[in-house]
């Protein structure tokens, strides 16, 4: 079988470009992340939530994937 690896970029909710910060900061529920493109403050716990939500689907998907071509192969074999 074959996993996928995933990465998880934090996003900007307004701008859509990648957040980044100071490597020494730890942000922790309630926070601000400003954006370094546009500005805006991005609250961490949306800014997480919305990212969990992107990737679960994307391993749905890789998941889905992965079943259906395991599926084809084992019916293809015991035919």
């Amino acid at each position: 079988m074959d996993i996928p690896k995933f990465t998880v970029t934090l996003k900007c909710l307004f701008c859509g470009s990648s957040l980044e910060g100071p490597e020494d900061v730890q942000y922790n529920s309630g926070d601000l992340i400003k954006c370094s493109k546009c500005g805006e403050d991005n609250d961490y716990d949306r800014v997480l939530e919305v990212a969990k939500e992107e990737e679960m689907t994307k391993m749905k998907v890789a998941v889905q994937e992965q079943l259906q071509k395991e599926a084809y192969q084992f019916f293809n074999s015991i035919s």
